[in-house]
């Protein structure tokens, strides 16, 4: 077993060497060349049970080794930082065995099923002295650094409301595991926990109150749609999380003298501009507000997550997002799910 110090002390210049377990669809599309292109990182190796696919995979962006088992590749003394693909209710496990093996990690959302789970793997990880960040890519993208900013400075006012759309059409399979409510399926946890992160990251950890409506999948039981409320008291969060709409992907923040939206808040394409509009001065009809934009050039969020989390690792520092961070993120899900009047997923320990 390699252990969390040693990993660490492996070396402490040059690109952080990294390995991916299994070839999932959010990888070849989006993580894959993100990591290999990145600063301070190195694509070196793909675990995949399907040899033949992973060679493929391998050839197509450049990577060095591939594996046959995960366990494998956890093995590699040469790999210091994994990312985690996998189906939701395989994180608890891979995450514990990559830190057996002292290898950092970055893992696709959500960490864990729920709230014990995330709090038992991020304590695991620190016990074993490796980092672990849940992957809420655009959280480093320009654009919503460029939103901070201007609410920082007071761009709209005091923030009162954080209205968000986040849907898309469900093409899945019947085996696909977020079509399955045991695996961790369903809209909350798969596209409106960026939602509930970007309501905590902007209003706080604990809403005084939540308020939820889900619609069933009536043959799998998973929450085709989710809406709800997060009442700050001062401030308040309303979103729709859905995998049966048309897709459209909205973030509109409402202040006291004015709003400001992003074009594409969670899942801008890495070879797209963007931008940030604020609206104010108006008074009875929005065609009389003033809007300006600032344009965001192109760029590459889960590029720029891997590098933040590769400096990190190299600088002996926290996670850019700490763990901490998913657990909140868990604990906040869970009453939303009691809200709905949904029993959420449950870790099998």
């Amino acid at each position: 077993m390699v252990t969390g110090s040693t990993a660490a002390s492996s070396a402490t210049t040059g690109s952080v060497r990294w390995g991916v377990l299994g070839a999932a669809r959010i990888a070849r599309s989006h993580v894959f060349a993100a990591i290999r292109d990145a600063e301070h990182c190195e694509l070196s190796a793909l675990a995949s049970r399907d040899r033949q696919r992973g060679e493929a995979v391998a050839a197509e962006f450049g990577i060095e080794r591939v594996y046959d088992t995960y366990e494998a590749l956890l093995a590699d003394p040469a790999i210091e930082a994994v990312y985690l693909p996998l189906p939701n209710d395989l994180h608890g496990r891979w995450i514990r065995a990559a830190a057996d093996a002292g290898k950092h990690i970055l893992c696709e959302k959500p960490l864990a099923l729920d709230t014990a789970e995330a709090e038992a793997v991020t304590r695991y990880s620190r016990e074993r002295g490796v980092l672990l960040m849940e992957a809420f890519m655009y959280r480093f993208h320009p654009a919503w650094l460029e939103a901070r900013r201007l609410l920082s400075e007071g761009a709209i006012g005091q923030l009162l409301d954080v209205e968000v759309w986040f849907a898309f059409r469900s093409q899945l399979e019947a085996t696909d595991y977020r079509v399955d409510r045991a695996r961790g399926g369903g809209a909350l946890l798969d596209v409106g926990c960026y939602a509930v992160n970007l309501s905590r990251w902007l209003l706080g950890d604990e809403p005084r109150e939540v308020k939820a409506s889900a619609r069933l999948d009536p043959r799998t039981g998973i929450d085709l749609s989710f809406s709800a409320i997060l009442d700050y008291g001062a401030a308040r969060s309303t979103f729709t999380a859905s995998m049966e709409h048309e897709p459209d992907h909205r973030v509109r923040l409402h202040g006291t003298s004015g709003w400001l939206s992003i074009a594409d808040p969670f899942n801008c394409p890495a070879d797209h501009r963007t931008r940030v509009v604020i609206s104010s001065g108006g008074d009875a009809h929005p065609h009389h507000s003033s809007q300006r934009s600032v344009e965001i050039a192109a760029a590459d969020q889960y590029g720029l997550q891997a590098t933040a989390l590769a400096r990190a690792i190299r600088e002996g520092g926290p996670a850019p997002i700490p763990a901490e961070d998913a657990v909140a993120n868990m604990r906040l899900m869970r009453r939303l799910f009691e809200a709905a009047g949904m029993a959420g997923p449950a870790s099998d320990g």
